[in-house]
């Protein structure tokens, strides 16, 4: 989930207002929830795959996802919690749903399971898929972001998840 700050951009402006009215409706909808403080996201870095990505997560194929451990520390980000509310876009920044994390796991890239990469929902589902693309995106991610290598040994922070709201 990423913090909320005010950007001077006629396009971020409509995407924030976009976010601000579908949580909107989603309070209306369940008034239990007019409190929580909800952050948003895309998965992946390219508009393609925020798009890929976020209809498995409608189709509600795709319920975890993994992220680098050292990848929060270094942005001073909080880690997902569960129970936690985010708000899921598309690749135009849409948003396409509401998930509630039900699990949250930190544990070394190599011992992420094959159950695991069966939740994440990505190509064929298997664990051999599943770190294949992730080592690739860690590995650009952790040289792009930190100018450090990344490896096998490294903390993923694991989210199970449930869509929540469409």
């Amino acid at each position: 989930a990423l913090p909320i700050f005010i950007i001077k951009s006629k396009g971020v402006d409509v995407m924030y207002q976009q976010v601000e009215e579908y949580v909107k409706k989603f309070q209306e909808k369940y008034p239990s929830y007019q409190s929580e403080k909800l952050g948003f996201f895309s998965f992946g870095d390219t508009e393609k795959m925020a798009d890929e990505l976020s209809e498995l997560v409608v189709k509600k194929i795709k319920t975890g996802t993994s992220s680098g451990y050292d990848l929060y520390k270094q942005e001073n980000e909080p880690l997902p919690k569960v129970g936690q509310l985010d708000v899921v876009l598309n690749g135009k920044n849409e948003p396409v749903c509401i998930i509630k994390n039900i699990n949250v796991t930190i544990l070394p890239f190599s011992e992420v399971t094959k159950e695991h990469a069966w939740k994440e929902g990505e190509g064929d589902r298997t664990l051999a898929y599943w770190r294949k693309v992730h080592a690739e995106f860690f590995k650009h991610a952790y040289k792009e972001a930190l100018n450090i290598e990344f490896t096998e040994e490294k903390l993923v922070v694991y989210e199970e998840f449930e869509v929540i709201f469409f």
